[in-house]
């Protein structure tokens, strides 16, 4: 009897529970589609609080704020005043007689003051000449904000022959520079730098510190917000502009960059593709939205989201697949490594040739991986450009509007890439075709590790053309 009554209540319960979510649900599918969301303390929908690029632009970007501080620690190498920066090795820091976490501004008054006392013209000292020369390198190597990243990390043979720089490696890889008013900095060296090339502050003998981590994730976090924010602003200024010229115009002057960007690096036309796709497509569905009285739950809305969607499902499956060839042939890569270290004698000279086959593969891995960086970091810099409730619902239809005329010509740029090199292709063997494509791949990969490696032992990136 008990075990029929408790039954009974739990079909009842349930039978509430799924009659009360039916009829909640249609209202609460409205609510979201205006932008209110659930307060779960307080037990009922919150209206939302209109969003202002203007005030995120001024919070993350504003000069004297904390975001700003550690904007210029990125990209000059600072130390901020309340971080202690590690170094593997204080060489170079003992002879200008400063610690890690020296200033940029540190590092030139120390040398100056060191200089000019070792000047071998102006000390009596026997090792004057010796002390001078060993100030000077110091300086040359702490002076440069990437070299002396790479020095904190890895000491000095980190700075010498053979060390790769992740940051100049899929840089020149990718050619992703030519696009970083469009995309910013590609998070590729951030994501794979440290697991390919060595980490800045991991000792391979200790286990991972749980805390730092976490301080290196929401470090990572913040930098992709100020990198989205940034181009936000851009972005706003140059759709802004628009209402200057007429659409043809401004169309034409966008379809003329995106063909003097592939001039400048004919491998980039996949990225310029995605950003046209991705422009057009996000600025077409604000549009959708806008003309339907049923906000984002209208017919055309609702296929561009569909659209979209497999899109990105096709992207995520290509890239799966291909990192899983990738890890494939890099396990072979470590196999052969290992027997023919074991082995010995002429067996080695095959193993430049297989790592050369893989090249291609990598490659491919490399390039889907950046495309999904920057469609999911475009994703966010549109939601914010037309999302401006501050700016008017007017202001950010005019935006969507030139957002989709600079979509169609970077597509229109790419396509016309892609048909050229199509008519090229079609008056050769597919094999030769294929051997080509492989062969300018190989070849991209050897130009990248040749800066990578310049970066690490002269004075900065080296960037090298592409034929």
């Amino acid at each position: 009897m008990t075990g029929a009554f408790f039954s009974i209540t739990g079909l009842c319960t349930g039978m509430f529970q799924i009659v009360r979510g039916a009829l909640a649900t249609p209202r609460a599918v409205c609510m979201a589609s205006q932008g209110w969301h659930w307060d779960r303390a307080v037990g009922d929908w919150a209206q939302p609080v209109p969003y202002s690029l203007a005030e995120e632009a001024t919070r993350v970007l504003g000069s004297a704020g904390a975001g700003a501080e550690e904007e210029r620690s990125d990209c000059e190498g600072n130390a901020s005043p309340s971080t202690s920066r590690r170094a593997v090795d204080t060489f170079y820091y003992d002879q200008l007689g400063l610690q890690p976490s020296a200033s940029q501004s540190d590092i030139r008054k120390a040398y100056f003051q060191q200089s000019k006392r070792w000047h071998p013209d102006k000390s009596s000292e026997p090792n004057a000449t010796e002390r001078f020369q060993g100030i000077s390198d110091a300086y040359q190597v702490l002076s440069d904000p990437e070299r002396r990243r790479v020095y904190d990390a890895h000491g000095q043979q980190g700075i010498g022959e053979g060390f790769i720089d992740a940051r100049t490696f899929f840089s020149v890889l990718l050619g992703a520079d030519a696009l970083e008013p469009y995309i910013g900095r590609v998070r590729l060296a951030e994501m794979f730098g440290d697991a390919l090339f060595g980490g800045e502050d991991d000792d391979a003998n200790q286990p991972a510190d749980a805390s730092r981590q976490k301080r290196e994730a929401e470090k990572s976090k913040r930098r992709q917000v100020r990198r989205q924010v940034r181009l936000a602003v851009s972005l706003v200024e140059r759709l802004d502009a628009r209402t200057a010229s007429s659409a043809a115009a401004f169309r034409q002057v966008a379809l003329e960059e995106g063909k003097q960007l592939l001039k400048k690096d004919a491998t980039v036309v996949r990225f310029l593709a995605d950003i046209g796709w991705v422009y057009h497509n996000r600025a077409e569905a604000h549009l959708a939205r806008c003309d339907s009285k049923f906000g984002s739950l209208g017919v055309r809305a609702l296929c561009l989201r569909m659209r979209r969607g497999g899109r990105e499902a096709s992207q995520q499956a290509q890239t799966a697949k291909l990192a899983l060839r990738s890890y494939l042939k890099l396990r072979k890569i470590v196999s052969e490594a290992d027997t023919m270290t074991n082995a010995g004698g002429e067996e080695a000279a095959e193993m430049p040739g297989s790592i050369s086959s893989a090249l291609p593969t990598f490659m491919e891995t490399f390039l889907s991986l950046t495309s999904h960086d920057i469609t999911g970091t475009l994703d966010k810099v549109i939601e914010r450009v037309l999302g401006d409730e501050a700016a008017g619902q007017e202001v950010c239809r005019q935006r969507a509007e030139g957002l989709r005329l600079l979509g169609d010509a970077f597509m229109e740029a790419g396509n016309g890439a892609d048909t050229a090199a199509e008519a090229v292709a079609g008056s050769s063997p597919e094999g030769a075709v294929a051997g080509d494509e492989d062969e300018r791949r190989r070849k991209r990969f050897e130009e990248a590790f040749a800066a990578s490696l310049g970066a690490g032992s002269s004075g900065g990136p080296v960037r090298t053309g592409v034929d």
